[in-house]
């Protein structure tokens, strides 16, 4: 898309305004072979519209660990690192179906088979990654959360900055067979030591795409037309630790084509996501 880096390219950090004096470069100091984990907690709220009837389909609140070992940091300041799924669990919540939660728990059961590695510069900009889902149906489940753990660490201005800067991360991402590209515009609130609180706001749009879907019905093709997101949320970086602890919000809504036996339908989908990230109480 015009002003995007290509899906799975660099993304580019624009910094607005450098923020008030005393500033300094904010880059990542991981120690070697340094190991962590990371609790991740998601809620999603969903409304789907198939040809004029609504289905509402809240999802239960899922809670994931993940390890986390650094295996190698280069001269030039990159960290590379492993990922393992460790734990999964489901919570039904008030509004979910028992049924959804106990399929879900169900589907999860193998999740500590994805693994993945990632290799991140001192800025915090991820050069690579990959992670291996393998199941295409834990891969529909955990879809929507593979950018928040593939992007662990947020991309740092090239320059000093102190608080009150604002920096502009454009960056586009292929997730679950659609690509889509996400304005993240980021605020310094304060930094104490290696702590660095931030503030983000993110915008989300997708061009309009034929999507690969494993769970689509034979000979059924699915088309995405439009795509429009929002978010907010909240970040606190400790510069020698990979983990955030961080509280994400954010709204999408989504319109789709399905086409099957030579008819076609519309589908409008209204998601709402929770994501909150925080360190594990265990791992080294």
């Amino acid at each position: 898309m015009p002003g995007f880096p290509a899906a799975g390219a660099p993304p580019t950090v624009t910094v607005l305004s450098s923020g008030a004096a005393p500033k300094k470069q904010l880059r990542y100091t991981i120690a070697a072979m340094q190991k962590a984990r990371m609790d991740m907690t998601t809620t999603i709220s969903m409304a789907m519209n198939m040809g004029g009837m609504a289905i509402p389909m809240d999802m239960p609140t899922m809670k994931m660990s993940i390890d986390i070992g650094v295996t190698n940091i280069a001269a030039n300041g990159d960290i590379t690192y492993n990922m393992a799924f460790t734990s999964a669990t489901v919570e039904g919540g008030a509004a979910a179906d028992p049924m959804v939660a106990q399929t879900m728990q169900t589907a999860l059961a193998g999740i500590t088979s994805i693994k993945g590695t990632s290799t991140v510069s001192s800025r915090g900009v991820t050069k690579s990654t990959k992670l291996d889902i393998g199941d295409p149906a834990m891969q529909q489940i955990i879809g929507q959360m593979t950018s928040s753990v593939e992007n662990l660490s947020m991309p740092f201005p090239e320059e000093a900055v102190g608080a009150g800067a604002k920096w502009e991360v454009r960056q586009g991402n292929t997730t679950g067979g659609q690509t889509m590209f996400v304005k993240s515009t980021y605020e310094l609130v304060s930094t104490d030591g290696n702590a660095v609180s931030l503030k983000v706001v993110t915008e989300q749009t997708a061009p309009p795409q034929a999507i690969s879907n494993p769970a689509l019905p034979a000979g059924a093709e699915m088309s995405l037309e439009k795509v429009t997101g929002s978010g907010t949320g909240t970040i606190l970086i400790r510069l020698d630790s990979l983990v955030p602890t961080s509280q994400l919000e954010s709204a999408t809504s989504m319109t789709m084509t399905m086409s099957m036996g030579g008819q076609s339908q519309p589908i409008t989908t209204d998601m709402k996501m929770k994501v909150s990230v925080a360190p594990g109480k265990s791992g080294g």
